[in-house]
């Protein structure tokens, strides 16, 4: 058949040859930056199953935090971590030597960061860092807004971390409890998404003795992968849980349309409440957060379909204003 050729415009293009650094080096370094100075953002993975978002989010299996902080084959999510501890310590040995005269012991320079991980599988939401096969850890938690209008998850863990280590163990922990399963595109297919949540409270103190808070949140977000369920062949509970996985992604996918139409001047109603994920979302996507989508795809021909749909709402979200 004579099909037309299709091209499409992005920030970046990663091929086949680049390392996990690359991506970090783009996308990451960037993100930490802003989470520093006070501007909430997401990055989230977005693909069909099987496309490498968990490798690229989270990166290759390792026994624990201290080998994954070792290994390069690790991912975004370790790596901004990483980054992360760095510059905030280095920045605080910067202020607080700049700072400190005579007798002075008060830090110029003083930050808090708390971690949250959950996963909404089947449209419930599941705390991720509650000890498995816990009451706890079965019950699902509620979306709700606050005085502010902001979107939270009610009586979901945040656990305060003091190293990369101690970031790093959360995260191994949560990944431990998501639910995962074999389909015929993917031995190990995620079945929920995944959000991994930093907070940041830096207070920082001025030469005049003026305090200054700012409080910023970082979220890193691992889609469950869109598919075709007569290529996955699944059945019963996981027919279920495709059903839900491709009815979130497509409300995910009309939200950024109507977020671009607004973008162009048009009047439209977002909804945000179609699913979970878009009103967990709605702040990364339509607030005032930076946010950064990373669309993986599959080399084979025989994904054409697929590939085509993610290039489409990649290029569709890089509108939004």
């Amino acid at each position: 058949s004579t099909q037309q050729e299709k091209r499409f415009g992005f920030d970046q293009v990663f091929t086949e040859s680049c390392e996990q650094d690359d991506i970090f080096q783009d996308a990451g370094r960037a993100a930490v930056e802003n989470t520093i100075k006070g501007y909430n953002g997401s990055i989230f993975a977005y693909g069909q199953t099987g496309s490498g978002k968990t490798f690229t989010m989270l990166g290759g299996t390792t026994a624990n935090a201290h080998e994954l902080r070792l290994s390069s084959m690790r991912g975004l999510t370790p790596r901004i971590l990483d980054y992360l501890f760095k510059r905030l310590a280095a920045l605080s040995r910067e202020r607080n030597a700049a700072f400190y005269s005579g007798e002075e012991q008060e830090r110029a320079l003083q930050y808090t960061l708390a971690c949250s991980y959950l996963e909404i599988y089947n449209e419930k939401i599941f705390d991720l860092l509650e000890p498995s096969g816990s009451v706890a850890a079965q019950q699902p938690k509620s979306l709700r807004e606050d005085r502010n209008k902001e979107v939270y998850v009610d009586q979901l863990r945040e656990i305060d971390v003091g190293s990369e280590e101690e970031a790093l163990t959360l995260l191994q922990l949560g990944s431990q409890n998501r639910h995962i399963s074999s389909t015929d595109m993917n031995r190990e297919s995620s079945r929920s998404h995944a959000v991994f949540s930093v907070k940041l409270v830096l207070e920082e103190r001025t030469s005049a003795g003026v305090k200054r808070t700012r409080r910023s949140c970082l979220h890193l977000v691992d889609l469950a992968g869109s598919e075709k369920q007569r290529q996955t062949r699944v059945h019963g509970k996981r027919l279920k849980e495709a059903a839900q996985i491709n009815k979130s992604l497509s409300a995910l996918g009309n939200v950024i349309m109507a977020l671009v139409d607004v973008s162009n001047g048009q009047k439209r109603h977002v909804h945000y409440r179609d699913s979970k994920l878009t009103f967990l979302l709605r702040d990364a996507l339509g607030g005032n957060a930076i946010t950064s989508i990373v669309a993986t795809i599959s080399p084979e021909e025989k994904y054409f379909t697929e590939t085509l749909s993610t290039l489409k709402f990649a290029q569709r979200a890089k509108f939004i204003k």
